[in-house]
């Protein structure tokens, strides 16, 4: 695809990022908000507003070291991405705050590595974190040498991943991706290793094995037709639906015979539109199907969840089991609340903040510590503790803890008193040590990453949610 760029200054970016470029009406690359709050838009201006008086704090300091948040930001079509980055920036914000008010060395600067509202621009962003990054065997100030978010699990992301991972690897702390294999091993495709990529959050297959045992434990019986998509409304690989149609139908995890008994299957292309949906909402009606297995996307499932509220058998009680994705899902939905068409959801959110603020929950002071960070006023500007319903700033806060974390021991060395500067290696290395009692204190709970795949580790069963 071509596409024309100009670099700053440009009318609609206003900011004065040397990094920052306009392609197809986007302002893209790497930002400080410190240069300019409205490089977004008014929807982010408060949010950057924040950031920026933080790092200008940082900065009057000689010694501080930078991470930047990698992610697709800007309001898409429907204006959903928006509001993910919103809240991912939020929950950033408040780990970066609570690292520079730890007794610890050095503090840290946050910057935006924007790759577009839907991740396609992801090349121009990378390009411009490498340059920026302490990929030496020292760091000067402000020098970037970690990399959190990385955007949704789609092929986008994976490339920058391994863009990212390139020799001088830059170490990442994906905060939201979930595909099975998008890790250190890089199985998820056959690309090889991506030395230096870790997530905190739960992958899919873990997801759908609570699922399954809770249908173990609830006796659950019953069909279920698999509804599946392999690409992105962009014709690339979604490998967040396809690591869930792979987790469906993996015998290990327990829920292939519910798709085995129906036979039922349904491939769908996002490109296709609604029409698709629909076909799929009125074949179901031909058989006894009692669950329909969805790996896909939620910004489709609206449209799904009308299409089979008006079926031609809607009075038949039907559940869609999905994944983390639909904890963006409007719990009311009309779709979710009509006596005549009985549909639920389940799924296993990520961060569920009801889950979280339970006194069940072992770590509940550590989420609350967070809850209370974040609805406090900070430079002038309080978030809304409803932003906390769609888990992603508790995603993102817990990324930006485990890679400032991984910063500050890094900095230290043989003598506890001798602190330096780390080099994106130093912290590459400290995120793989985070085992056994070296624990990340995040406000999803403590966790530790594995030293082979960078995966979360060390969590409590995950547990399954219905809508409505």
């Amino acid at each position: 695809m071509s596409y024309t760029q100009e670099w700053w200054p440009w009318a609609g970016c206003e900011t004065t990022s040397a990094d920052v470029v306009a392609i197809e009406g986007e302002c893209v690359g790497l930002m400080d908000p410190a240069d300019g709050t409205m490089v977004l838009g008014e929807q982010y201006r408060k949010i950057l507003e924040v950031i920026a008086a933080e790092n200008r704090t940082v900065t009057e300091g000689e010694d501080y070291s930078t991470i930047a948040l990698l992610a697709p930001m800007g309001a898409g079509p429907r204006g959903l991405v928006g509001e993910r980055a919103l809240h991912q920036l939020e929950g950033a914000f408040i780990g970066q705050y609570r690292a520079n008010r730890s007794e610890t060395f050095p503090k840290i600067r946050l910057l935006l590595a924007n790759t577009g509202h839907d991740g396609s621009k992801w090349r121009t962003t990378v390009q411009a974190v490498r340059k920026n990054a302490a990929t030496g065997a020292t760091a000067s100030p402000g020098q970037i040498v970690a990399v959190t978010g990385m955007g949704p699990s789609q092929q986008e992301s994976i490339d920058a991943a391994r863009a990212l991972a390139k020799d001088p690897g830059i170490p990442m702390v994906a905060d939201f991706i979930t595909a099975a294999g998008f890790n250190t091993t890089g199985e998820i495709d056959d690309g090889g290793p991506i030395p230096g990529l870790t997530s905190t959050a739960v992958s899919t297959s873990a997801q759908l094995k609570a699922i399954a045992e809770e249908f173990k434990k609830e006796k659950v019986g019953g069909d279920a037709a698999l509804m599946w998509a392999d690409v992105t409304p962009q014709g690339t690989k979604d490998l967040y639906a396809s690591s869930l149609k792979d987790a469906f139908l993996d015998p290990k995890l327990g829920l292939k015979p519910y798709v085995d008994r129906s036979g039922l299957s349904f491939p769908f292309d996002p490109r296709g539109g609604p029409s698709l949906l629909r076909t799929i909402s009125d074949t179901i009606c031909g058989a006894k199907i009692d669950m329909i297995f969805y790996a896909g996307r939620q910004a489709f499932m609206p449209t799904f969840l009308k299409l089979l509220r008006s079926r031609p058998c809607r009075s038949t009680t039907i559940t869609v089991v999905t994944g983390d994705d639909a904890q963006d899902q409007n719990p009311n939905d009309p779709s979710l609340h009509d006596p005549e068409a009985p549909i639920k959801v389940l799924y296993v959110p990520l961060a569920d903040p009801k889950r979280l603020d339970h006194e069940d929950n072992p770590d509940r002071q550590l989420y609350r510590e967070f809850r209370d960070e974040f609805v406090a006023p900070h430079h002038g500007v309080t978030f809304p503790a409803a932003h906390l319903g769609t888990g992603l700033a508790i995603l993102s806060y817990d990324a930006v803890t485990a890679a400032s974390t991984a910063v500050q021991k890094a900095a230290i060395g043989v003598d506890a008193s001798q602190l330096t500067l780390p080099s994106a290696a130093a912290v590459r290395g400290q995120l793989y040590l985070f085992t056994g009692t070296n624990v990340i204190r995040g406000a999803s709970g403590a966790f530790t990453l594995d030293s082979t795949t960078g995966e979360r580790v060390n969590v409590t069963m995950p547990t399954p949610v219905t809508i409505p």
